[in-house]
């Protein structure tokens, strides 16, 4: 598991100091010596990093929206197969060529990700749903996105259609496969090249390239994609199995 971050402790000592400055206005301010204290706060509020402000502003929406940990069942449950990629034959169109409205709320599976995971989007002009700007906080790169969505933020497939297509999907309907493919619990607005890195891989392939930026993203991940697996009946290699199985005792602890 990676460390804990360096602006998570940064923020931890800034937090301390303000602390220490509140205490302080305390005696001060029985002493009259407003001014002063004016100043100290405004210096020590004007000194704190600005990664450590935007994370005060709020972290990704993705990771705080479900568990952490793995759910022991549902790891159970995955049957171990060995997976045959060597054909090369999957085609992302089996998954359907566009996003689908799949809640029925007017607007396409990709703008209600970008607003659920994003925070301050705006909208093209007079549309009601398709997200022309926004900041996200990125879950797998820990940092902080503003600007063009369609260069800067993809929404990625926990679990990939390309690994889920040799996982079990082969054999399903082309309309499963289009359900799948726009799953909102398979879903989360990242960074575009942490994307592209990660690609079809399975969990086993992708996780050691990872620099995740803390411990509670990979768990956050690693349950999503066991929820995901289990929910739609899929398999896992021997390599994932381990991989998870290690994940869950790991977040287990953090818990």
């Amino acid at each position: 598991m990676s460390s804990r971050t360096k602006t998570s402790r940064l923020y931890r000592l800034w937090s301390l100091a303000v602390l220490a400055a509140a205490i302080t206005a305390m005696v001060w301010f029985a002493t009259g010596h407003r001014t002063e204290l004016r100043q100290i706060f405004e210096t020590l509020r004007d000194g704190l990093p600005i990664t450590t402000q935007a994370e005060a502003a709020g972290q990704s929406a993705w990771l705080d929206s479900g568990p952490t940990t793995i759910d022991p069942q549902e790891l159970a449950s995955l049957d171990i197969e060995e997976q045959d990629r060597s054909d090369d034959d999957y085609e992302r169109d089996e998954f359907g060529s566009s996003w689908l409205d799949v809640d029925e709320n007017s607007c396409d599976t990709r703008n209600d990700i970008l607003a659920r995971d994003l925070v301050d989007v705006t909208y093209e002009d007079g549309a009601d749903c398709e997200i022309a700007d926004g900041t996200l906080h990125d879950p797998y790169t820990g940092t902080t996105i503003e600007g063009n969505l369609s260069e800067d933020v993809e929404i990625d497939h926990i679990v990939s259609l390309g690994d889920a297509w040799y996982s079990g999907a082969e054999q399903w309907s082309d309309e499963k496969r289009e359900r799948f493919a726009n799953d909102p619990s398979n879903l989360v607005a990242v960074d575009g090249p942490a994307n592209t890195s990660k690609s079809d891989d399975s969990i086993s392939e992708w996780y050691p390239h990872w620099d995740a930026p803390g411990d509670t993203v990979e768990c956050r991940y690693a349950a999503a994609y066991v929820h995901v697996l289990a929910e739609y009946d899929l398999s896992v290699t021997r390599d994932d199995y381990t991989l998870l199985k290690q994940l869950e005792a790991n977040c287990k602890e953090l818990a």
